[in-house]
């Protein structure tokens, strides 16, 4: 859980902005409140938004050097299907079946302006999905898909969404998707996945997984 000033920010003022819409309610009555209570209102849904986008933006993690963020071992089932085992750096174990010959992570990535970073806003990220796909175009486009999330929004406010929809911020903020090269499955591949400032490398790190990369190239 991040508590730094990208997430303080917001929590900040949306506590601030609900204890002021809350005043003003509680000043104008019940009458008034149901004729002249817009404006508190407006504020006390702009408060509530600010507070668990913040709570939103904790979920994501520190990016300060390029690091090994997560591991991958496959286990094949039956032809193109397999168990991947997703354990992060954090000993989080999360298991997929994922169909096809070839998968690939995906992250959200939030970085900021260098004027802000010189204030303390680090570039940040969050695991997103992972991702199946087969050799055969025709299988592509008519077999089963398999793509799963990796982490959950538990908090109905997705600030990276709107981050990168708010053009407007663009010169201040670069809210971007990070996806690693498509490679292979193979039975009792090993792959560690690093996360960097240019986005996410998946590498092999066993004899399986290393043969299975070299047969594929």
């Amino acid at each position: 859980m991040l508590a730094t000033l990208p997430v303080l920010l917001p929590l900040v003022l949306g506590v601030l902005l609900f204890l002021m819409s809350l005043l003003m309610l509680i000043r104008r009555g019940v009458l008034g409140v149901l004729v002249r209570a817009i404006l508190p209102l407006v504020l006390l849904i702009f408060s509530i938004a600010l507070i668990f986008g913040g709570f939103d933006i904790m979920s994501y993690r520190q990016l300060l050097k390029e690091s090994a963020v997560a591991t991958v071992h496959f286990e094949k089932m039956s032809p193109q299907s397999y168990t991947a085992t997703l354990i992060t750096d954090d000993y989080q174990k999360s298991y997929f079946q994922l169909k096809g010959d070839q998968w690939q992570v995906d992250a959200r990535i939030i970085r900021w302006h260098p004027n802000l970073t010189r204030m303390g806003f680090e570039t940040i990220y969050r695991m997103d999905r992972i991702s199946g796909r087969y050799n055969s175009l025709q299988q592509e486009l008519h077999a089963e898909r398999t793509v799963y999330p990796i982490s959950v929004n538990s908090y109905g406010i997705d600030m990276w969404r709107y981050l990168r929809d708010l053009k407007w911020l663009d010169q201040w903020i670069d809210a971007t998707y990070g996806s690693a090269t498509y490679v292979p499955m193979r039975n009792g591949a090993i792959y560690e996945i690093r996360m960097g400032y240019s986005g996410l490398s998946v590498h092999p790190t066993n004899a399986a997984s290393r043969e299975a990369i070299t047969a594929w190239q």
